[in-house]
């Protein structure tokens, strides 16, 4: 085996293994979107006092237990957004990777959004607004990963 197709196997092994981790961002993504959506059409919030203490905080997660599991899979897709992102710029492609350092970072305001939401005392609309912009920047990055992808195939 010559330099050229073990180069060429290891460059199609991070591009079945990039495609993959962008379709389980969809994935989890489209669970988030679901804990989301029913939160904030069924789940009633305690209206404590202060969410900035340790009892506050462990009443509204043992009251929304969907909150947790939003706010887990949230860190989740954080993360494999940062490992689409470390891929695309070791491999030296400077369109994907900024491509996908927009969803990172539309994914890492989306976080931040909703806990600036939750320590609102889930009153503050505009950063329910920036989460669900944050979603549709992440998915409308990612979707045009893929279509530049299917591309070059």
């Amino acid at each position: 085996m010559n330099y050229n197709s073990m180069r060429k196997n290891r460059a199609s092994a991070a591009s079945r293994l990039v495609i993959n981790l962008i379709l389980l961002e969809f994935l989890l993504l489209i669970i988030q979107f679901i804990t989301g959506m029913w939160m904030n059409l069924f789940a009633v919030f305690p209206s404590s006092g202060s969410l900035f203490s340790m009892y506050g905080m462990m009443q509204v997660m043992f009251s929304v237990p969907e909150l947790m599991v939003h706010m887990m899979n949230g860190i989740l897709i954080g993360l494999i957004s940062i490992i689409i992102f470390m891929i695309f710029a070791m491999r030296g492609d400077y369109r994907l990777s900024s491509l996908s350092a927009i969803a990172s970072v539309s994914i890492f305001a989306a976080g931040i959004s909703g806990l600036e939401f939750m320590f609102s005392g889930f009153s503050n609309n505009v950063f329910s607004f920036i989460m669900s912009m944050g979603f549709i920047f992440t998915v409308v990055a990612y979707s045009l990963i893929l279509y530049l992808f299917s591309g070059r195939t």
